[in-house]
């Protein structure tokens, strides 16, 4: 993945608190935001606004439970209050966070982006071609709560080269894709406090991320000059070091299980390596964007927009 950014908001990266709003048009935005944040060094303090289903996700949702990952039901009248508590306990992190914000709620469906342009028509506003429509309330109880906390706002618009469609299973897999993430750093002081003047805010800079989009699908590139940033060697340093660590021992396991001659011992192994094999296939499973929420799929009612 390349981080494309202006050269003058380059050096901040990394170095202050700051909210990150995503577009949700893939499988895999959440791996090129967490990819994001580790070129930075912020991958470890990185925070997400996710719904509370992953919480009970086997391994995946026990860690972000532990990793202060802030869930929410995606129903306002219960979410306001918890999402509040856990944005008020990020002013005092010992270290600088960043909280990565999918706005649009969901993924990007022809489905569902025919219903959001439904409520933008009824509501008056602009349609936009390569989003939906975002959700301002949870954005707005965000900057809210962290205004003194974090000094930026980073727009970043994510695309994939030659309209590649990735699927986590297919990185598993080992097929490569090539994405490009365009970052804007906006000061959080530039963003009105009043929540229908901030939601009218956000209307705008998605319709501005369109026209990234569009420009991106014309041109095969984002606008104007721009810095890439390079790869650290630590996630490959830190990824030989795990694989060294576990595949020695896993090897000296099958050479025992094999040696042993005990048709049970290794009719045992098999099983429960099919049934972690299929477990894992089931969590990606949860991934997939035909798999994913009916939500967006028909028209909410203003008061939730």
């Amino acid at each position: 993945m390349h981080a494309l950014t202006d050269p003058k908001s380059y050096p901040l990266y990394g170095n202050e608190n700051a909210i990150a709003v995503l577009n949700h048009c893939s499988e895999i935005d959440f791996l090129c935001g967490w990819t994001f944040c580790e070129r930075f060094g912020v991958l470890g303090s990185s925070k997400v606004l996710a719904k509370q289903e992953l919480k009970y996700l086997p391994i995946i949702g026990w860690m972000w439970y532990f990793l202060e990952i802030v869930f929410c039901k995606r129903k306002w009248e219960e979410d306001r209050r918890t999402v509040a508590e856990s944005l008020q306990n990020l002013h005092d992190y010992p270290e600088n966070f960043w909280f990565l914000l999918f706005c649009e709620g969901t993924r990007f469906t022809p489905k569902k982006h025919e219903v959001s342009m439904q409520v933008a028509e009824s509501k008056g506003l602009p349609k936009l071609k390569y989003h939906l429509l975002p959700r301002t309330k949870g954005f707005w109880v965000t900057v809210q709560n962290l205004r003194g906390t974090a000094a930026a706002v980073y727009d970043c618009t994510l695309n994939f080269r030659n309209k590649e469609a990735p699927t986590l299973l297919d990185i598993l897999n080992g097929k490569k894709y090539h994405a490009d993430l365009y970052v804007r750093r906006i000061p959080l002081e530039l963003i009105p406090e009043g929540e229908a003047e901030c939601a009218a805010w956000l209307h705008k800079l998605y319709q501005e991320k369109d026209s990234f989009q569009e420009h991106y699908t014309q041109k095969g590139c984002f606008p104007g000059p721009t810095v890439t940033h390079p790869r650290r060697p630590w996630a490959l340093i830190n990824w030989i070091c795990w694989a060294c660590m576990l595949l020695y021992p896993l090897g000296l396991l099958l050479v025992q299980l094999v040696s042993s001659g005990s048709i049970l011992t290794i009719l045992v192994s098999v099983t429960v390596a099919c049934a972690a094999s299929l477990g894992g296939r089931w969590m990606i499973g949860q991934t997939e964007t035909n798999r994913g929420s009916s939500y967006g799929n028909k028209e909410v009612p203003s008061k939730n927009n």
